[in-house]
């Protein structure tokens, strides 16, 4: 296959598995509203540099996922999850295009295609590429400021690296300073181990770093004029405190082994594959022991194998540093790592190609047992009576969501994975250890897309706290609603997106004022009586499902002013 159809097979493989799906998922989680109303209020106040969401609270993170929410939501004339999810999709399309394009041209299309469909379909980068969160386009600005720096480094690094630059300004609008410090330390790293002089690598990544806050410094300029010492504590926490552990709130907080148990579970399904071969690699490494040290083949390796074994390690490394983990953090090492990984599957099908048909076997099996559960639960004779426990309710309601009628397209969705895995095995015999990995890719690609269309979107709504938004809006269509929670840091973020940016804090309330106000069981039994010689309370609605915010029970109350 010629790279340019190549590029364009991988191109279309990626925009079928991501976009058309986008919108199927109502917000289930606080993180994802929480960045989509930043965009809400951008367009409703006209403010893009720092608007006012929930009533009082600004910005977390610096504004550029926001402007690509508002921007692409311009045509629609409002913020959908579709718009929301959307910038996301696109940077994980560039990244897996960009990856295969980088790694094309310096180690081969066989394995600049398998990298880049490792890439694609590995759990942890496909989840964020569906999510409206900014770790996604950090990712791609990453990474994409390394790729350039390393075809700045292969120039002699004469010129200025305008794409370099112009990524790390990006990054740095997503998500902060790291966006600058990261690529700059992975690929000075990189230019001194192949043995560049330390004070020209010094001086130049220093200039293009300096450049590259200009942009980000007009903007914090900009936002401190607005939000003054508010954004400027808020800054701080989040740049600074995050990374020493200093925060006023403990988020994420988690040993250093986290990390290597999220990129074990992120690189999932392949994980598999390399634990099914660990008999071939004892093997390997019994009977052709490397000639060399660690130390000099490390030295002797191409340019480009080095680069992304320095920025896997470096990136990894750098992440253990804060007390504050979270699985997306490692998201800029996965194109590094998936480069690695297609390397070892290669290896993996020219010397065991049984190893790589039992992993496809076992993902085809896994297929059909998944159409196989949904078919039996569509024949509508589940036992409910086994539930029990606390979430006995929600999963309840899984199960009748995933029982209802489903429209024809998504039973075809459903159902093509498992022909693709029926055909495999029909050709299992006479396959190649190359073939067997085309067909497992192939089954792996279209379970994503019933996961996506089908299973996922079909649980997760009933999570989604758009019930509660939907009552709030039936008794007050317009004008402010008022909720209560103990922590300044957590709100109802997802029943504000839906109210359209209406639900305020009841301390904003004016005085002897009435309405009505969400708060949760827990919150409630303080808040309420302290607060019953000012209002009286009437209980409306009791939400026995938790809220996804808050993992709580809601309770929808109306408040009058006491007479």
């Amino acid at each position: 296959m010629k790279t340019k159809y190549a590029f364009l097979l991988l191109l279309i493989i990626s925009s079928l598995t991501l976009l058309p799906f986008l919108g199927e998922a109502l917000f289930y989680s606080k993180g994802e509203p929480r960045e989509a109303i930043v965009a809400v209020s951008m367009l409703q106040s006209g403010n893009w540099i720092l608007p006012i969401s929930n009533g009082d609270m600004i910005p977390y993170k610096p504004p550029f996922m926001a402007w690509c929410i508002a921007a692409v939501s311009l045509p629609w004339g409002h913020v959908t999850e579709y718009t929301s999810r959307l910038p996301s999709a696109i940077a994980l399309i560039a990244l897996v295009m960009w990856t295969f394009m980088f790694y094309v041209k310096r180690a081969g299309k066989g394995r600049a295609l398998l990298t880049a469909f490792l890439l694609l379909t590995s759990f942890e980068v496909y989840r964020a590429g569906f999510a409206c969160r900014v770790d996604m386009l950090l990712t791609l600005f990453t990474v994409g400021a390394i790729y350039s720096l390393y075809a700045y480094w292969e120039r002699g690094m004469k010129g200025i690296p305008l794409v370099a630059i112009l990524m790390m300004t990006g990054a740095f609008l997503t998500k902060g300073p790291v966006g600058v410090a990261l690529p700059c330390g992975v690929m000075g790293l990189f230019m001194l181990l192949r043995g560049e002089r330390f004070w020209k690598v010094l001086g130049l990544l220093t200039l293009w770093a300096i450049v590259s806050c200009l942009i980000p410094a007009a903007w914090y300029a900009a936002a401190f004029q607005q939000g003054g010492e508010q954004f400027r504590e808020l800054m701080m926490e989040e740049n600074v405190g995050r990374m020493t552990g200093n925060m006023s709130y403990e988020s994420h907080v988690n040993p250093w082994h986290y990390n290597v148990m999220t990129l074990v579970a992120g690189f999932l399904p392949y994980t598999l594959l390399l634990l099914f071969s660990l008999a071939v690699v004892f093997r390997h490494y019994r009977f052709h022991k490397p000639a060399d040290g660690f130390i000099k083949s490390f030295f002797r390796l191409e340019p480009v194998t080095m680069l992304s074994l320095v920025a896997a390690v470096a990136i990894f490394l750098f992440y253990c540093i804060p007390a504050s983990k979270r699985s997306v953090y490692l998201l800029p090492m996965y194109p590094f790592t998936a480069f690695f990984i297609a390397g070892y599957i290669q290896y993996l099908a020219n010397v065991s190609k049984r190893t790589i048909k039992v992993y496809s076997s076992v993902i085809c099996v896994a297929a059909i047992l998944l159409f196989g559960v949904f078919l039996l639960l569509q024949c509508g004779d589940f036992p409910y009576s086994r539930l029990s426990g606390k979430h006995a309710l929600e999963n309840a309601l899984y199960v009748t969501a995933l029982s209802q009628h489903f429209p024809f397209i998504k039973w075809i969705i459903a159902e093509i994975p498992v022909v693709l895995a029926i055909i495999f095995f029909i050709k299992l015999r006479r396959m190649s250890g190359y073939s067997a990995l085309g067909w497992c890719i192939a089954v792996t690609v279209t379970l994503y897309w019933a996961f996506a269309g089908v299973y996922q979107p079909t649980v997760l709504n009933t999570k989604s706290d758009k019930r509660i938004a939907t009552a709030l809006a039936e008794l007050q269509p317009e004008g402010n609603l008022y909720a209560y929670t103990a922590d300044y840091n957590t709100r109802f973020y997802g029943v504000n997106y839906y109210l359209d940016d209406r639900l305020k804090s009841i301390a904003t309330a004016p005085e002897g004022d009435s309405g009505y106000m969400i708060i949760t069981v827990d919150d409630g039994k303080t808040y309420l009586p302290e607060n019953a010689s000012k209002y009286d309370f009437y209980l409306l609605k009791h939400f026995r499902t938790r809220s996804c915010d808050l993992r709580r029970q809601v309770l929808l109350l109306k408040f009058t002013p006491k007479k």
